[in-house]
């Protein structure tokens, strides 16, 4: 056993003995080489003067900032809508006997648009004029009396009055002769004839309350007439009066003829569309800059041209859930040509900045969502990040609201190899863009930012 551990234990320092002397022998190859190295760079001169090359500087073309007086806008989306718009419900129950009016069709206030069979109401009507007959023919008058009417006029009251008016003469009679020394009546004939002109009194007064109350229940037929002739009007369904000259456009049908109906099932659905609403959200940021009477472009998808119309209404309160308030425009349409339910952008003018600077829209270059314009300093291209307005004169030129003060010219040419710092040398301008009029027109379905080096 300790024989064994003798050999190993001298095996392994033998092992150790030549993985040192192999370390030292790289470790002289590798300081031997070194040394080489530094002898050979000192005996080669260093190529141009021994610093950096410099690189070479960049060709490219400058073109001058101009300015113009722009539009400040607020971009709105929202929904049309009619002037009025309604449902129209049957009133009564029954049979639709005809449909009078279908879908695209106009119709003035009060049209027919579809007949609900009236003959159920025909007949009713002529029940409740007999009722209205016969109880007037009990105060024996043809028609309803106005509302001062005296009903001491009734027959039955005159002859009660009448009747009263005699046993008073009676009794005043009776009474004389009863009064006489010695009475020339008897006690009890007198107290008869009292007796009957108290009662004749009572007599009128019950007339007159008998003829009020006919006089009532006449009333209280004629209003049952009434609401008879109203139901049997109402078996037309019609849409509500308008200013003469305005129609209603039928939007849809959901009734056949045939069919039963029942009081409050839906019809129709017509909408007043010569004049247009257009409402829509506004963030909060612009609350005090919109107000009525402003100007509003809207562009729809399949409408050629822009609409132009003005601000009617101004939410005064924003919404909590979306920090928005609500506009509401108005647009004539005696064209037809805005439809109710239709998506619509619209723009806002809600002011005017003043010399904005607008470059042409190949000096703009967008790379990881940041807007760049180069310029030049000093013999080097300068990077400023820009925050661009709208694309005008048919995308040629674009505004730079943002980052451009004081600027003269910009690098319209050779963007593809500059950044920061990097040399440049001017040449001169092969084609001028075409420069935009005094007040440029805004091409509003290009966004900001969308504007890359071409």
């Amino acid at each position: 056993m300790r024989l064994a551990k003798s050999k190993l234990t001298r095996q392994y320092c033998k092992d150790v003995t030549v993985s040192q002397s192999n370390y030292f022998r790289m470790a002289v190859l590798l300081f031997a080489g070194i040394q080489l190295a530094g002898c050979s760079g000192e005996a080669e001169p260093a190529a141009g003067g021994g610093g950096k090359p410099s690189p070479e500087a960049v060709p490219v073309q400058l073109e001058t900032v101009r300015t113009a007086d722009l539009d400040r806008t607020a971009e709105v989306v929202g929904t049309l809508y009619g002037d009025e718009e309604v449902v129209i419900s049957a009133k009564v129950s029954g049979r639709v006997a005809s449909i009078d009016a279908d879908v695209g069709d106009r119709v003035p206030g009060g049209a027919v648009l579809a007949q609900i069979d009236p003959t159920d109401y025909q007949l009713e009507v002529s029940r409740q004029e007999n009722a209205l007959s016969e109880a007037l023919a009990k105060l024996g008058l043809a028609e309803l009396p106005p509302a001062n009417f005296n009903i001491s006029t009734i027959s039955t009251v005159q002859r009660a009055r009448a009747q009263a008016a005699n046993a008073k003469a009676k009794f005043e009679r009776a009474q004389k002769l009863f009064e006489q020394t010695p009475p020339l009546m008897s006690e009890q004939d007198y107290a008869d004839m009292q007796t009957a002109y108290e009662v004749a009194v009572r007599d009128h007064e019950v007339a007159k309350l008998e003829a009020q109350s006919l006089l009532a229940a006449a009333l209280s037929r004629k209003s049952e007439l009434d609401a008879a002739k109203q139901r049997l009007a109402d078996t037309r369904a019609v849409p509500p009066a308008v200013k003469e000259g305005r129609k209603f456009a039928v939007a849809s049908r959901a009734v056949s003829t045939g069919e039963f109906v029942q009081t409050g099932t839906s019809l129709f659905r017509v909408v007043l569309d010569d004049v247009i609403k257009f409402r829509g959200a506004l963030p909060e940021r612009f609350a005090s800059q919109v107000r009525p009477g402003q100007t509003v472009t809207l562009r729809i998808a399949g409408l050629d041209g822009p609409a132009v119309g003005t601000i009617a209404r101004v939410s005064p309160s924003i919404d909590l859930a979306t920090r928005t308030f609500q506009i509401e425009a108005t647009f004539d349409n005696a064209d037809q040509r805005l439809r109710p339910g239709a998506f619509a952008r619209g723009t806002i003018t809600v002011g005017q900045d003043k010399g904005v600077p607008i470059v042409p829209r190949h000096a703009v270059v967008s790379f990881a969502g940041l807007d760049k314009i180069y310029t030049a300093q000093d013999g080097e291209a300068v990077e400023n990040v820009v925050t661009l307005g709208p694309v005008i004169e048919g995308g040629k030129w674009i505004a730079v609201p943002q980052g451009l003060k004081d600027t003269k010219e910009v690098i319209v040419e050779g963007l593809a190899k500059l950044a920061r710092g990097v040399p440049i040398e001017v040449q001169p301008l092969t084609q001028p863009t075409t420069a935009p009029a005094s007040r440029p027109a805004i091409e509003p379905d290009v966004q900001p930012g969308e504007a890359n080096n071409e």
